[in-house]
């Protein structure tokens, strides 16, 4: 069910790799890169304060160059979107879908129908359905509506379902006031209003087992009546909130059942997604370096659910940093991957290391083509590039760089550090697609067709290789 993303570098990077080469690609290898490689989406929310400019600099730069999907921590839920009746707020949301247009990220939408963070406006409508189910229907229409086309997913319902037992949330306003068949309605007009956009039932606790008396095994049935009545629901959210093992004795989630939620779901061809990772401990305790060597480990075994399982696609924390995180709440402390300073813990490395290493199953049913190639060579490209034994080509990495930099803006390539320089582009499976010399700071490439590519830049004994992306 997972589409691989169509700019996978593992050939290249196994023919730069495997001849004992290191490139500066290889060393400035981010989360994102990897999630990209390895065709899924890794994330963070943005957190609340980003919205009014109460973070540090380097809050956003890692969060854009880490991440490649993104959701509002709070700014699209429905207090946010319409704080009162039929007026309507999209400041921070756009400012949201904005930032990640520019930095071309997915965006998540959260959350359309909750129990919690309802404005007090809506409560006046509880006893009343028929008005209940037209301020939902009017909600979804103008929510979706305004971001149609930006917003990737949502998560159009939301905790519907209790926690003491496996039944339905009923202190809902909106299980209250029209029962659950809101659920439904709610999946076929947001449907019905964006059509492309994945639709999800999100919640917490869903790793603790499929059994009948968990929460995961009442939503596992949810779902196959959803399926079989036409719903159109495409992804249950795993939100995963969890506490490390050690420190809880009651802790019974793990991601061996979220694993069996994820091919139960497989069966019915919904996807899952992980949506609101952290794994805190305790508040008050001393956290040793080995409790955060656990934690990581514990990060890397829910990445493998993503990395192995074909329906899920998805890997988003809720968080960045520690000392941005709503867990106090919870009475928990250090869940996320970067500390209180914004510097990676041993839970970055782990999710950092296994994506560098994963290698997903071989297709069998995919025709090898590397050994197979018969295109006809470019000739307008003059590639005199030494080639490894499979033809693709080996690209050597001097030891200094210098100064030399480039970046992409749309169709031109800056290069600063140098007053003459070669350029080679060649696209993802390492065939030359464009060549020219650099002596005006930049050079354009207009006729390169949009797409994720290589770039090698040659001044002297500097030679930097990067990936770029042209859109």
């Amino acid at each position: 069910m997972r589409t691989r993303f169509p700019f996978s570098g593992i050939a290249l990077c196994a023919a730069l790799i495997g001849v004992g080469i290191t490139s500066s690609f290889a060393a400035d290898e981010t989360l994102r890169s990897l999630a990209e490689k390895n065709g899924i989406y890794i994330g963070a929310i943005l957190n609340s304060q980003w919205f009014n400019g109460g973070l540090p600099g380097n809050y956003e730069q890692i969060h854009k160059t880490q991440f490649n999907i993104v959701v509002a921590e709070n700014e699209m839920k429905f207090d946010a979107t319409e704080p009162s009746e039929g007026r309507f707020n999209y400041n921070n949301g756009d400012k949201m879908v904005k930032y990640a247009q520019q930095n071309g990220m997915r965006v998540r939408g959260h959350a359309l129908a909750w129990h919690s963070q309802v404005p007090n406006w809506v409560n006046n409508y509880k006893n009343d359905k028929q008005k209940l189910l037209k301020v939902l229907k009017n909600h979804i229409e103008n929510v979706v509506g305004h971001w149609k086309g930006q917003v990737a997913e949502w998560d159009v319902v939301n905790e519907a379902i209790s926690n003491n037992e496996p039944q339905w949330r009923s202190y809902s306003v909106w299980y209250q006031g029209i029962g659950p068949e809101f659920i439904d309605s709610a999946f076929v007009w947001t449907h019905a209003v964006d059509p492309d956009a994945e639709l999800c039932y999100n919640d917490y606790n869903l790793e603790q087992g499929i059994n009948p008396k968990a929460k995961a095994g009442f939503l596992l049935e949810q779902v196959k009546r959803w399926v079989a009545n036409g719903i159109p629901i495409h992804c249950v959210g795993s939100q995963t909130h969890v506490e490390d093992t050690t420190t809880d004795k009651h802790f019974i989630g793990s991601p061996d059942s979220l694993r069996s939620l994820a091919r139960e779901l497989a069966k019915l061809n919904v996807k899952l997604k992980i949506t609101e990772l952290d794994i805190g401990f305790k508040s008050g305790i001393n956290v040793s370096k080995s409790d955060l060597e656990r934690q990581g480990q514990t990060f890397r075994q829910y990445l493998d659910i993503v990395l192995e399982e074909p329906n899920v696609d998805t890997y988003l924390i809720w968080g960045v940093s520690d000392k941005w995180s709503w867990l106090s709440g919870l009475n928990r402390q250090k869940g996320l991957i970067y500390d209180d300073n914004l510097q990676p813990k041993p839970a970055f490395d782990s999710i950092l290391v296994r994506l560098q290493t994963f290698e997903p199953p071989q297709d069998t049913a995919t025709t090898d083509t590397t050994t197979t190639d018969t295109t006809t060579t470019d000739t307008t490209v003059t590639d005199t590039t030494t080639k490894d034994s499979i033809g693709l080509p080996i690209i050597p990495q001097s030891a200094g760089l210098g100064s030399v930099t480039m970046h992409i803006a749309g169709h031109t390539l800056f290069i600063a550090g140098t007053l003459s320089a070669k350029v080679d582009v060649f696209d993802m499976q390492g065939r030359p697609v464009f060549s020219t010399k650099c002596e005006k700071g930049f050079v354009e490439l207009n006729g390169i067709a949009d797409g994720l590519y290589m770039v090698r830049v040659r001044s002297g004994s500097a030679n930097l290789v990067q990936r770029i992306a042209v859109k």
